[in-house]
């Protein structure tokens, strides 16, 4: 029975084979509650670090990975994830944004001074940070 698990990379439930940006594609549409209600946060966790290992500069995954433990319940988690994220895509918007979300104001604050210096150009960055002076 040599013949298939040469290739397999999973549990063996035979459900192994998961299109990573298949998958970041429908998490984004999925409201952060719904995915507690799936229950399967492990597997999400594995598949995830998994995304981030392989493609570190891409910003959804991190983005993702972060959301699932917000999820979870582990928000020092989501935010520590968060964080990598801003180092490892330091000029992608949504990842400075979400960073910025799971922080208290004033770390957010912190947060998005430095994404503006990093990214002067960018409205969004811009208009989160002014908002967040008001």
């Amino acid at each position: 029975s040599n013949s298939s698990n040469g290739n397999r990379n999973g549990n063996g439930n035979g459900n192994d084979q998961v299109d990573p940006q298949g998958y970041l594609t429908s998490l984004s549409s999925i409201p952060i509650a719904t995915m507690t209600e799936v229950g399967d946060i492990h597997k999400a966790r594995l598949l995830l670090k998994s995304v981030i290992q392989t493609n570190p500069q891409h910003g959804a995954g991190w983005i993702a990975a972060s959301r699932v433990e917000e999820a979870a319940g582990k928000v020092q988690q989501a935010r520590k994830l968060i964080q990598e994220g801003c180092a490892a895509c330091p000029d992608n918007e949504d990842v400075w944004l979400e960073a910025a979300r799971l922080h208290p104001l004033e770390v957010s604050k912190t947060i998005l001074a430095t994404a503006v210096r990093r990214m002067p150009q960018s409205v969004q960055i811009f208009l989160k940070a002014a908002d967040l002076e008001q």
